[in-house]
Order: structure tokens, then C-alpha cells, then sequence
């Protein structure tokens, strides 16, 4: 059963349910307060003719028809029944009220009762008759005036349910109309998505800013993630492609000679294994590059601590400085506190950046340590080559180089400062580019105070 049949059914159903509920309370209500005012007035009426006929009684009057007569209801009956069921008095303007069945009480006594349809109110008092035996007398009335208000009642509360009924099952229509139609158009999109391969986005009527236009918005939204997500896999697989052509290249030209001519030519044999090797090598770091890369792309799972970054900055120094036989000064501006941060990602970062530095200047290094009120942060400073204004909005972008003639050896894959950027966001800090075309680079990365008890959204 489709979605628009359910909810129509279901606003039916309980509107049924519950107009039956009101509609019954008022009816049942009503007829009994009716009912129960007409009884309570006969009741009245047939305590005012006991204490007449007992006060004819005590008069020794006989005639006892006259006097019934003179306190008979409009559409009513008066009678004095025996203990044995028989009328010793009766007066009735209608003879089908003498037919009205009978039963002696011998105590007050009152009810409604319903016969062939029509309610009758009864009252009954007992009394002591003029030869001494206990008689009842009975006071009945036809309510048909009531009956006719009650079915008149039902009537109209049936008419009022029914054009209730008609109007509710419109609007149901229409309100399931307007509730499924942006899910309908939703499922068109998405049909059209799957059978083109488009990304296609819903037309938002409006701007009601409820429910359905902020699930149609969230939708569009997914649509652009999804799209900028997939141009980006475009982007990565082209440039990736571009990128290992290069060294595949040259290692199967290289091989190539080896077959033909290695053998006989001891100097090509080292050329060519130092150029292979070389290019293999470089593959497997951007290989590796890469898949961190694609892998920072689904939040960057951090195992934070308290980290004493002067001491990771130290350790981070020396090491290339043994690696490359590289210069590199420690500037510290009175760094002393802490910073909550993954250890192993903070020494990847700094890796990347002083290698970035020993790669694009002959000179020193310099990497400085400082904080402020509620930040540490390090610089690294180079005085190398320096990157154009025009460039530095593209740094971060992946296999990005600001000189495309300049050595491969040198120049990297392009993916470092990728990698960067995605550690820097992960511990919610910044990073900083200042440079100046043969002047250097300045690069400065800042992260957030904090204890082990800090509470960081990207911890996992």
C-alpha cells in the first residue's frame, strides 16, 4: 500500500473514531440530561396528585375519577393499581395509555421506560387506600417531545460528522499530496541520477523553512558533497595517472636498454639501475602519500595526548639534521605549555615542512617555538626560492608544484602539504603561508592549548 493510501486511510480511520467518541458522549449525554429533567418534573407532578388523593381520602371523598382527571398530564395516564396488578382508578386522555403495562410497588418508586420505541417516564407512590389495603399510584407520560429533540440531535450530529468527514478526506488528500510530493521528486532524481550519471538537484519551491524544504535542501547539499567528491576522485585518478606515467617511463625505457644493450655496455648497466631504482623509489613514497591521503579524506583518526612540542620539535631537528647534513636553528620564544595532540602526526608534520624547507633552499633552517594566550605554535623558515602571490591559494591542492620545469628529485610528488593541511585540520589548528620570490618561505602552524581532559570533536 502506497504512502498517500496509508495516511489517508489513517486520518480516516481515527477521524471516524473519533467523531464516534464526541459525537456518542454528546448524544448519550444530552438524552439522558432530558430524560432525567423530564423525569424529576413527573416526579413533582405525581408527588402533588398523592397528596391530593391522600388528602381526598382523609375527606371521605369517592369520587376519585374527577380528581384524576383534573391532574392528568397532557399526554399522560394516572392510575391507582392494587397489589393484585388492577386498576381501581384510571384516567388517560389517550386509551392506548391504559395499555401501558403495570407492576405494584410498594414503595416510591421511578424510571424511564422504553416501549415500542417511545420512552415513558413512571412514578409510582404508595398509599394507604379508603378500605385500609396498600394501592400505588402511578403517574406515566408519553416523551414524545423528547424523543423527537433526541432523534433531531442524532440527525444533526450525524449531518455534522459527514460534512466533517467530506472536507477532512480533501485536505488529507491535499496534505498527503503536499507532504509526498518533495519525496516523489526526490525518487525522480535520484532515478535520473542513477540511469545518466548527472548530478541533478531538487527544485526548491519557496523558502518555508520547515521539514520538507530542509530535507530538500539537506538533499542538495549531499548532491554537492557527492559531486565535488567525485570531481575530486576525477581529479586524483587523472593527476595520479599523470604522475606515475612519468616514472613507469622512464623505468621501461631503462629497461628496455638493459635488455638490449646492458650487458655489453658495463656504464649503461649502473645508469640504468640507478635511474630505476631511483624511480622506484619515488614511486613507493607517492604510492604511500597517496593512499594517507585518500585515507585523511574519512576524518583523520587521532590518538591524542599531552605533548611537549618543544621537545618534538627538538627531536624532529636533529634527525634531519643527521639525515641530510642540513643546518637547521632552534629559535625558542618561551614555549612551555602543552598542546593535546596525536604524537606521531605532530613529527609526520613537522617532517614534512622542514623537508619541504631542506628541499627548496641550500641555506639554513630556521624553526621557531613560541605561544600565545591560548595557542602553541612553530614556524619553519626557509631562504629559498620563495612561491608567487598567484600560487599560494593552489599550495595545498595535490600534486600541485609552483615550478613544473623543476627537478623531480628535488621537487616531490606534490602531495606533502596535502598532508599537511588535513593534520593541521584534524587538531583544529592553522596553518600560515608567507613568502616572498627569492626572499623564502615562511610557514607557520598553530595549535590549541590543552590537557589530557580536553574535549576535541575530532578524537575518536
Amino acid at each position: 500500500m502506497k504512502i498517500k493510501r496509508k495516511i489517508l486511510l489513517f486520518s480516516s480511520v481515527w477521524l471516524v473514531i473519533m467523531l464516534l467518541f464526541v459525537n456518542g458522549a454528546i448524544y448519550f449525554l444530552f438524552q439522558k440530561n432530558i430524560l432525567d429533567n423530564d423525569l424529576n418534573r413527573v416526579k413533582d407532578h405525581a408527588e402533588s396528585v398523592t397528596e391530593a388523593v391522600n388528602r381526598a381520602i382523609s375527606e371521605n371523598e369517592t369520587d376519585f375519577s374527577s380528581l384524576l382527571n383534573a391532574y392528568l398530564p397532557p399526554n399522560g395516564m394516572i392510575r391507582i393499581v392494587t397489589e393484585e396488578n388492577t386498576s381501581v382508578a384510571n384516567s388517560a386522555k389517550e386509551y392506548d395509555m391504559r395499555l401501558v403495562p403495570t407492576k405494584f410497588q410498594n414503595q416510591q418508586f421511578s424510571a424511564i421506560r422504553t416501549i415500542e420505541g417511545t420512552p415513558y417516564a413512571v412514578v409510582s407512590y404508595p398509599l394507604i387506600w379508603t378500605d385500609g389495603s396498600i394501592v400505588m399510584l402511578e403517574v406515566t407520560e408519553k416523551l414524545e417531545d423528547s424523543k423527537r429533540t433526541i432523534d433531531t440531535l442524532l440527525i444533526v450530529l450525524l449531518l455534522a460528522s459527514l460534512f466533517l468527514l467530506i472536507p477532512a478526506l480533501f485536505f488529507g488528500n491535499m496534505l498527503s499530496g503536499i507532504i509526498l510530493t518533495p519525496i516523489q521528486a526526490m525518487t525522480k532524481t535520484m532515478k535520473q541520477i542513477q540511469q545518466t550519471g548527472d548530478y541533478q538537484k531538487l527544485q526548491l519551491q519557496g523558502n518555508s523553512k520547515d521539514e520538507l524544504y530542509t530535507m530538500g535542501h539537506t538533499f542538495n547539499q549531499m548532491i554537492d558533497i557527492l559531486e565535488k567528491n567525485y570531481q575530486k576522485q576525477q581529479q586524483f585518478v587523472s593527476d595520479a595517472s599523470h604522475e606515475l606515467k612519468t616514472p613507469l617511463t622512464v623505468i621501461e625505457s631503462y629497461a628496455s636498454m638493459l635488455k638490449r644493450w646492458g650487458m655489453k655496455k658495463p656504464e649503461l648497466l649502473e645508469e640504468s639501475v640507478d635511474a630505476i631504482y631511483s624511480e622506484s623509489i619515488r614511486m613507493k613514497e607517492m604510492t604511500e602519500q597517496m593512499l594517507e591521503l585518500a585515507n585523511a579524506e574519512n576524518d583523520m583518526v587521532l590518538k591524542k595526548e599531552t605533548v611537549d612540542l618543544r621537545d618534538l620539535c627538538k627531536q624532529a631537528a636533529h634527525n634531519m639534521e643527521v639525515s641530510f647534513n642540513r643546518d637547521i636553528r632552534l629559535v625558542d620564544l618561551g614555549l612551555t605549555s602543552p598542546v593535546l595532540a596525536d604524537t606521531n602526526r605532530i613529527k609526520q608534520l613537522l617532517y614534512i615542512l622542514l623537508d619541504n624547507a631542506r628541499k627548496y633552499s641550500e641555506a639554513e633552517v630556521e624553526l621557531e617555538l613560541g605561544e600565545t594566550a591560548g595557542t602553541c605554535y612553530f614556524s619553519v623558515r626557509d631562504k629559498g626560492v620563495g612561491i608567487p602571490i598567484e600560487d599560494l591559494d593552489k599550495i595545498y591542492d595535490r600534486f600541485y608544484r609552483v615550478d613544473k620545469a623543476r627537478n623531480r628529485d628535488s621537487g616531490g610528488a606534490g602531495l606533502g602539504l596535502s598532508i599537511a593541511k588535513q593534520i593541521v585540520d584534524a587538531h583544529q589548528g592553522t596553518i600560515d603561508f608567507t613568502s616572498e620570490e627569492g626572499q623564502g618561505t615562511t610557514v607557520k602552524v598553530t595549535l590549541p592549548k590543552g590537557t589530557e581532559r580536553t574535549v576535541n570533536a575530532n578524537e575518536k
